[in-house]
């Protein structure tokens, strides 16, 4: 039998087009539709995280779903908003979802309003963050599933704690001796509105208003239809090349105020559409503008 013999350029060549599909392979997708959730609710994988408020849980919710109310979390420690808990406070509470390693999480959040919508990426990036890899977004949260008449339930939902132990990806971060180390290195995209990158505005609790120095704007509520959905895969892909080029290997940083809102980027960037080096750097501009020796520019 004849051998075929393979050069170096066609090895290069297969492993460039083949692993981002490595890199990318999950059991779930990054963003589910209500159809896909209909579909697999008596999968005994699938835990269904309902991170809106208590009473809108109560008042109806996708049945099966257990109720982890955002600030579960990211709350407030150390004199800043939007905080990761810390390792065990995190595996707890992973733990009384019943989460498991394999476990097919999906998160579900209000659309009512974007500041609603960006919950969800903040609960599946720090979900991530904790080790787990099958965790994917309700795309349009419970308000489309109620607009497409799926079955909606009452009854409270407490399924068996797990202990968890997972390794924390801490990669995913950056701290402000990272961004200090690498302004001018890594693509920073400051994911607020024009008139808060710009300077025009500020946050009350933000010392210094404008922008981390070399940053672009991408600002949220890009990454949304009118009604709450995520924009299609291409739109996306579009926005974020204009926003940061098509190199997959570069380094990019989201930040917003708080660390809220800049995980949605982050999560689009790096499990929607393949880049591989992203951060979140979580202190945003709260932090930012209070660091001594640091500048924001207008």
């Amino acid at each position: 039998m004849k051998k075929v013999k393979f050069s170096g350029i066609f090895i290069v060549a297969l492993l460039f087009f083949t692993w981002p599909a490595l890199i990318l392979a999950r059991d779930i997708s990054p963003i589910v539709t209500a159809d896909w959730v209909e579909k697999n609710l008596s999968n005994p994988r699938l835990v269904m995280l309902d991170i809106r408020k208590v009473e809108d849980y109560k008042n109806g919710h996708i049945p099966g779903a257990v109720s982890a109310y955002y600030r579960t979390w990211a709350y407030s420690k150390a004199g800043k908003r939007e905080e990761i808990p810390q390792q065990d406070d995190l595996f707890e509470a992973i733990g009384n979802a019943g989460i498991r390693p394999d476990s097919l999480v999906v998160v579900v959040c209000s659309s009512s309003y974007c500041y609603y919508d960006v919950e969800a990426a903040r609960v599946a990036c720090t979900l991530k963050f904790a080790g787990l890899e099958n965790v994917g977004i309700l795309d349009g949260g419970f308000e489309e599933w109620a607009r497409q008449k799926k079955p909606v339930s009452t009854t409270f939902v407490k399924r068996q704690k797990t202990t968890y132990k997972g390794i924390l990806n801490k990669s995913m971060l950056a701290d402000n001796v990272y961004v200090k180390n690498n302004v001018g290195k890594a693509v920073f995209v400051d994911v607020r509105e024009a008139f808060l990158f710009s300077g025009e505005k500020k946050q009350q609790f933000v010392e210094k208003a404008g922008h981390i120095p070399g940053s672009v704007n991408l600002p949220i509520t890009e990454a949304f239809t009118e009604t709450g959905m995520f924009k299609p895969v291409k739109e996306l892909n579009d926005l974020a090349v204009k926003a940061v080029g098509s190199d997959k290997s570069k380094p990019i940083v989201t930040y917003c105020d708080t660390g809220r809102c800049c995980p949605t980027w982050a999560f689009i960037f790096k499990e929607v559409l393949g880049y591989e080096n992203v951060r979140v750097y979580d202190g945003g501009t709260e932090e930012w503008s209070r660091e001594p020796g640091t500048q924001m520019i207008r």
